[in-house]
């Protein structure tokens, strides 16, 4: 399974955070591969305080997720929210297998 973590800050003042929830969570059932989704408000202390939200999408396997990063969805994401976000951090990794 590959993990693929967002964090982000949204700039302040942005009013639009609630819709920007509600359109990544539609990919949970229309996004092949994906296997689950989770984002919320960060409730945490420094030094991660800066990013105001967090996102955390499952997938089956590396393919699905690049699938999923290259399809016009995902290009129509970014470019309807990217000026909201101030900064973003990016991590993905695969399951260790003990």
């Amino acid at each position: 399974m590959i993990h693929h973590i967002l964090l982000y800050k949204f700039k302040h003042g942005i009013d639009r955070i609630d819709e920007h929830l509600k359109v990544i969570s539609k990919f949970k059932n229309n996004t092949e591969g994906l296997i689950d989704l989770k984002c919320g408000r960060n409730i945490g202390y420094d030094p991660l305080k800066e990013f105001t939200h967090g996102f955390i999408m499952f997938f089956k396997n590396l393919e699905s997720m690049d699938k999923y990063n290259h399809s016009e969805a995902h290009n129509d994401l970014v470019n309807l929210f990217k000026w909201d976000i101030e900064n973003k951090k990016v991590i993905d990794f695969e399951d260790v297998k003990f």
